[in-house]
């Protein structure tokens, strides 16, 4: 009777230990899974870092951000009168929850400007970036940039500079707004544009111009003012590699270089009609040193003499 209580005692104790073996199994089952899809979800929350900045300057969507409310507070804080600013030549963008990024034209009316042929030179046009509080307006950086301030009457001139639509990340975690500029001369003659890209980032309440004026599109060239002409245009593309240095992506750059030339006929002359294309592409690796993405600006014709 004694040996079939202890036996039956000893089968219990097995029966309840593998029971138990059992559960603590399945919880950490359940608990695998339970992390497994945690760790799913904060995949699916990550935000995706687009890469491809632009394939060229033809497809560039620029933002549409423009907030009149909020610059109509920015100029009180300023200090300046809103019909100071040249609404068609700025441009805003979104920052992040709390900060918004505009770039100002504002004008000058009283500044002239005398060329030794002493021809007046007009008013004076003054870029300006600014990072602002979006519910104020108050400033938080401000820097005006003396290579895009022209006079109206002057030979070259510059766009308004154009926002890309969507910020752009140095890395994981850094936003930096990205924007264009076109400087182009009023000549039928000279056939000369260029399009300066800047991205700028906000750090311990600083502008940071982490690349500035890198030529992404270019044209070179001489025209008689009617059908013949030659001209070199440089188109570019641009986006993050996969590598870093410093703790921002590389830069990679494609770079299109075209050659045109049309000549058009002059019976009187002997000179007949022709035209003439030519093609090469290069690339370019621009790394972070630190500071900003340095690079060596390159003048250099591939086609024209």
């Amino acid at each position: 009777m004694k040996k079939t209580a202890l036996l039956n005692g000893i089968l219990v104790l097995l029966l309840s230990c593998g029971k138990s073996d059992k559960i603590k199994d399945e919880t950490q089952i359940q608990n695998q899974e339970l992390l497994s899809q945690t760790e799913i979800d904060a995949d699916l929350n990550k935000k995706e870092i687009k890469k491809l900045i632009f394939k060229n300057t033809d497809e560039i969507e620029d933002s549409t951000e423009l907030d009149l409310p909020l610059l109509s507070k920015v100029a009180t804080n300023l200090k300046i009168k809103y019909s100071a600013i040249k609404i068609s030549e700025t441009s805003s963008i979104n920052y992040d929850d709390k900060t918004a990024f505009f770039v100002l034209t504002i004008v000058e009316h009283n500044k002239k400007a005398i060329k030794n042929d002493e021809e007046e030179l007009g008013n004076y046009f003054q870029r300006k970036y600014l990072f602002v509080n979006r519910e104020n307006g108050s400033v938080i950086a401000e820097e005006f940039d003396d290579n895009l301030g022209y006079y109206d009457n002057e030979a070259i001139r510059f766009s308004k500079s154009h926002i890309l639509k969507d910020l752009v990340f140095l890395n994981g975690k850094t936003p930096a707004v990205a924007f264009y500029t076109e400087a182009s001369a009023s000549s039928r003659i000279v056939l000369y544009s260029e399009q300066k890209f800047t991205l700028v980032t906000l750090a311990n309440k600083e502008i940071k111009k982490v690349l500035y004026e890198y030529p992404i599109r270019l044209t070179n060239g001489d025209s008689n003012g009617s059908g013949t002409f030659q001209i070199e245009t440089l188109e570019t593309g641009m986006s993050f590699s996969d590598e870093k240095t410093n703790g921002y992506f590389d830069l990679m750059i494609t770079k299109n270089f075209s050659y045109e030339e049309a000549v058009e006929d002059d019976l009187e002359n002997g000179v007949e009609e022709k035209s003439d294309l030519k093609t090469k592409r290069e690339f370019e690796k621009l790394k972070f040193n630190g500071k900003e993405y340095a690079f060596n600006r390159d003048d250099r014709h591939r086609f024209l003499e």
